[in-house]
């Protein structure tokens, strides 16, 4: 028995060997599935809503996903234009086909009249400067603005986006910058730059707010961002085909497999930030549903929205400021040293490296000073003085706080801990004035050392049995 929806006698364009071919039938055409793929599929005409011939592939958009079809698929050259103007055809001969032929007559409009992606280059470009800083001033960039879900919740509520900014290497930044671009550039040419924006700083906040509560010691990055761009363009796919231009889509099985890949990730690498990819994706769903409409950039932008946005650059601005306040020392980190001193159980990384910074900073103040040393004071305790290098910390501590004598006795335990460690007798020497005060010996390479310390006591009323890693 024959399908209605086949004709007799369908047009078909031949693809090379082993990739099937494409037939035009009454009703609806057959197509391999997949480049790979050359097991077929019936489109109805119906369901087409832009085509877009490319120089290397034709894009075949659907109410169901994409049809891509590489050019040099085709067994014959002007196949590709050939199997576009019949699809015209057949598409203009449907009952609605007037109706869709103007559709698709606006959605090629859409795609003439692009937008620049002006936000995502704007938001590259800080991600960049965060990088560049982070290389050229040394820990204490990330010290001020990475985040901690306990430093967020008391006191210092900028780690919420300035973490978003920051990364930890340079394959952290890059990987995170390019898929920025992508589906940043892919979304603004969507949906404009303003909503671009809402987007970007919704998806910034949700991917550190799930951080606050599953309890995130140290995160960095923009992955979250990422994530949300990725879920708002889901939702376009899935919601608004139909207004889609062929050639701003993204094939569906793919996209969602990259997904899910993305979302098992953290069971294998642990240092990726899972809450945070999740919080982002679902805030960039949230976001791309409340600001965009069936005219996507096109339509009129409401006045809640215009608000919204005003409000994700003040939040950024202001965030940057307060992070950069603490960066530059002085009074500000006599306030971020007394918040981590009321915390009972902050990392002692954290400890550690505050005080590091407060004794090595341009400007420390005597009180900041003497925080620093409670800092430092708890972070050995708390490793039950088992490690050089956090003993390192309270002796430059001690020595900038003009207690030359204690840090002396402190840097002696360092170094029978490393006795092969040649940067804690040069230390030594510098603490005993054979060395200048200001010529600070380069830290050893990593934690490690020829003759290993002792493992420590674990420290279980202290929520954790070794230094916490950062979460990207």
């Amino acid at each position: 028995m024959n399908d209605p929806e086949l004709s007799a006698l369908p047009l078909v364009f031949a693809l090379r060997p082993g990739r099937g071919t494409i037939a035009l039938h009454a009703t609806g055409f057959r197509h391999p599935r997949s480049p790979r793929n050359s097991s077929d599929r019936f489109t109805s005409y119906a369901d087409v809503t832009h085509l877009a011939l490319g120089r290397r592939a034709l894009r075949i958009g659907t109410r169901r996903g994409l049809v891509l079809v590489a050019r040099n698929s085709f067994a014959s050259p002007d196949a590709a234009e050939a199997l576009v103007r019949a699809l015209i055809e057949r598409v203009a001969r449907e009952p609605a086909g007037a109706v869709q032929m103007a559709r698709m007559a606006e959605i090629e409009e859409t795609a003439r009249q692009a937008a620049r992606p002006v936000a995502t280059r704007v938001l590259v470009l800080t991600c960049l400067a965060g990088f560049i800083l982070q290389a050229w001033l040394g820990p204490g960039v990330h010290h001020a603005g990475f985040f901690s879900a306990q430093l967020a919740a008391h006191g210092e509520p900028w780690r919420l986006v300035t973490a978003n900014l920051l990364h930890a290497g340079l394959w952290h930044f890059a990987i995170n910058a390019l898929c920025l671009i992508v589906l940043g550039g892919l979304l603004e040419r969507t949906i404009g730059s303003m909503r671009t924006t809402l987007v970007a700083g919704l998806a910034a906040l949700g991917a550190t707010l799930a951080g606050l509560l599953v309890g995130y010691d140290a995160m960095v990055g923009a992955s979250g961002i990422v994530a949300g761009f990725a879920g708002a363009l889901l939702w376009l796919e899935l919601r608004l085909p139909e207004r889609l231009p062929a050639q701003w889509r993204i094939p569906r099985r793919p996209f969602i497999a990259a997904l899910l890949l993305d979302a098992a990730l953290p069971l294998l690498v642990p240092e990726i930030a899972g809450a945070a990819h999740v919080g982002g994706f679902g805030a960039g769903v949230l976001a791309a549903s409340l600001v965009t409409g069936p005219g996507l950039r096109r339509e009129p932008l409401r006045p809640a929205a215009t608000v919204a946005v005003a409000l994700v650059l003040a939040l950024g601005g202001a965030s940057i400021a307060s992070a950069a306040r603490l960066f530059l020392g002085g009074a500000a980190w006599e306030g971020h040293a007394k918040r981590l001193l009321e915390l009972d159980t902050a990392p002692i990384l954290i400890l550690n490296d505050a005080a590091w910074l407060i004794a090595t900073g341009r400007t420390p103040t005597p009180t900041s000073l003497a925080d620093a040393r409670t800092l430092a004071q708890r972070a050995v305790t708390v490793t039950g003085r088992r490690d050089p290098n956090i003993l390192d910390t309270l002796a430059e501590v001690q020595f900038q706080s003009g207690d030359g004598e204690a840090a002396v006795a402190t840097i002696d335990e360092a170094i029978a801990l490393a006795p092969n460690e040649s940067y804690f007798t040069e230390q030594r020497r510098r603490f005993l004035g054979e060395r200048d005060r200001e010529d600070r010996p380069e830290p050893p390479e990593g934690s490690t050392f020829e003759s290993s310390p002792p493992e420590p006591d674990p420290m279980p009323e202290h929520g954790f049995d070794k230094d916490p890693g950062i979460s990207i």
